[in-house]
């Protein structure tokens, strides 16, 4: 019996082991069988199958060069082509040993995988030696490589190439010192490479850094990925996009399908890079530069049209512009400042910011025209109702429009008391979406470029944290904002922060802080020269007047009190005293 019974289950499964498998096949038979099964699975497109019967084939021995250099035409079929080159040069290696001279198929061969590794130079010095070795009708399949090679070449190094280095050659030193850079491999002890940059190697696992990318250059990528697989693959580009994006999709891995979804994940991961190695060879052979010349031959009409579509997009943009000023200018008006709060935020943050200078001539007087509008909304809602009295109790909290329970006080998390402790299935979606917010506006807030942007990107994170009711942080982003406010200078964006501290103050009830920033505040209103604004930082001054007088009064009483039991527990105890000596006495 071969090695291949003892592979036999033996639980009782006899029914399900097929006939062939019991028999005591000798291993000639057993390897032909095994190759005939790979051949028909390679030829059905079942690569995966195929080249595991040809493994199992040369298991039993290795010294088949046929089943070698079929299985480096199944891994080149997988873009597995280094792999294949390998097969290729032991079948080559085997065959000139057992036949005494070389095999033109699997020389071929070999020149196929160098081309498909894009080693051009290799591909063409190998074909020109097989030139040399074979005659007759075997040169014939040489010389028809020899001259695709030679039009590849022509493709890549020929009359396009120059115009594509004349316009590039500053940004070539900066490409070549990063790809020398990706190259080098440092095989030295990890603490040896962190110690000559000055870092630390206590972590086991050093900490990756994330690159940050503006969302200008991310734009751009995502342009250019989309331009490189619509000219190579035509209208199947977007199956590209489409199989890049499930690799990542949670209705294909499901989270609690814990056998389907690591398959599933490493299948879709398998047969991208399958489709990117092959994008890659196809690059190669025909670069973008090269279609762009085959395509535009005439540089003055290339010139003209890219003019034409630069105006066009500049046109539309600023139709689009338009169009944005006159939604935010109505929102404002009907009064609408949540919604409109959400308009600018997609506006800026998804359409503006991805605009260049190019594109929007006028990007920054945009820019301040819309922050402008959205904080003369912001302002609008800040006025004093008709019969408002300072003396009714938390008349601040009512005037600044903030709620008068309890339900903003924070309560800290305390180890050991359940009470505290929030499940995560049980957080509020709200709170979900203001820390998102938070994380959109400072991400945001690090590729700001103007002044005024900075403010109403500081000054929305500051909101959102008094929402959450995280009023140290509001205070600390209010803070920089009235800071950034200061350099512009804005004094509209300086006021709403400022308002924002005295919010966070009055849900602590911190009045002295309210007094000292009201102050501040009433500067900016007359600065403003807005005698709304000045009548309603005036009514909150009285109110949080009243408010500090209640609480003097308050802790006057409480003293007074303390004074008064205090004395009336000194008097009771001298009293006890005297009358314990008169009964002494």
């Amino acid at each position: 019996m071969t090695s291949i019974v003892g592979e036999v289950p033996k639980a009782g499964l006899e029914e399900a082991i097929p006939v062939w498998f019991k028999l005591d096949w000798s291993p000639e038979a057993e390897q032909r069988l095994y190759k005939d099964w790979g051949y028909y699975y390679s030829r059905k497109g079942r690569e995966n199958f195929a080249q595991y019967y040809y493994n199992k084939a040369l298991d039993i021995t290795n010294e088949d060069y046929k089943t070698l250099y079929n299985r480096s035409q199944s891994k080149r079929k997988r873009a597995m082509t280094e792999s294949a080159l390998q097969d290729s040069r032991d079948a080559a290696h085997i065959a000139k040993t057992a036949r005494g001279g070389d095999d033109s198929i699997i020389n071929l061969a070999i020149c196929d995988a160098l081309y498909e590794l894009n080693q051009f130079e290799d591909s063409f010095a190998e074909l020109h030696n097989n030139l040399h070795k074979f005659a007759g009708i075997r040169v014939n399949i040489f010389q028809d490589r020899v001259c695709v090679l030679h039009e590849t070449l022509l493709d890549t190094l020929g009359v396009c190439l120059g115009p594509f280095l004349a316009k590039y050659e500053k940004m070539f030193a900066e490409v070549m010192e990063n790809v020398r850079a990706k190259s080098l491999v440092d095989n030295r002890p990890l603490w040896k490479i962190l110690k000559e940059q000055g870092k630390c190697d206590v972590m086991s696992i050093p900490e990756m850094e994330e690159e940050l990318l503006s969302p200008l250059e991310l734009a751009r990528r995502k342009r250019a990925f989309n331009v490189f697989n619509q000219n190579y693959l035509n209208e199947s580009w977007i199956d590209v996009v489409f199989l890049k994006n499930l690799q990542k999709n949670p209705n294909l891995l499901l989270q609690y399908c814990k056998y389907s979804k690591d398959y599933l994940n490493t299948l879709s991961t398998n047969q991208y890079e399958v489709v990117k190695k092959f994008l890659k060879m196809l690059h190669t052979r025909s670069p973008l530069y090269y279609i762009r010349c085959i395509k535009y031959k005439d540089k003055k009409m290339l010139d003209k049209l890219q003019q034409k579509y630069l105006f066009r997009i500049q046109y539309q943009t600023r139709r689009n512009m338009i169009s944005a000023l006159r939604s935010v200018r109505y929102l404002r008006e009907k009064r609408n400042v949540s919604k409109l709060m959400k308009y600018v935020e997609e506006l800026m943050g998804d359409y503006v910011m991805i605009k260049t200078n190019r594109l929007m001539p006028w990007k920054f007087e945009f820019m301040n025209d819309i922050y402008n509008t959205l904080a003369l909304a912001l302002v609008d809602q800040y006025n004093v109702p008709k019969r408002f009295r300072t003396h009714e109790k938390n008349a601040l909290l009512k005037i600044l429009r903030l709620p008068t329970d309890k339900s903003l006080e924070y309560h800290p998390f305390v180890f050991g008391d359940r009470s505290t402790h929030q499940e995560p299935d049980l957080v509020d979606p709200s709170v979900t979406k203001s820390r998102q917010m938070i994380a959109r506006l400072e991400r945001r807030l690090i590729f700001a470029k103007y002044s005024i942007e900075k403010c109403y990107l500081l000054h929305q994170i500051a909101y959102f944290h008094l929402v959450q009711s995280h009023f140290d942080e509001c205070t600390f982003y209010s803070g920089k904002a009235i800071k950034e406010s200061e350099q512009g200078p804005s004094l509209i964006w300086r006021f709403l922060s400022n308002l924002l501290i005295i919010k966070a103050a009055a849900s602590l009830h911190k009045v002295e802080r309210i007094k000292d920033t009201l102050e501040k505040t009433h500067q900016v209103a007359e600065q403003l020269k807005n005698p709304k604004l000045i009548k309603f930082v005036e009514t909150c001054m009285a109110c949080n007047e009243e408010e500090l007088f209640i609480k003097k009064a308050s802790i006057m009483s409480s003293v007074r009190s303390s004074y008064d039991s205090s004395h009336q527990s000194l008097h009771s105890d001298l009293s006890a005293k005297q009358k314990s000596k008169a009964t002494f006495l």
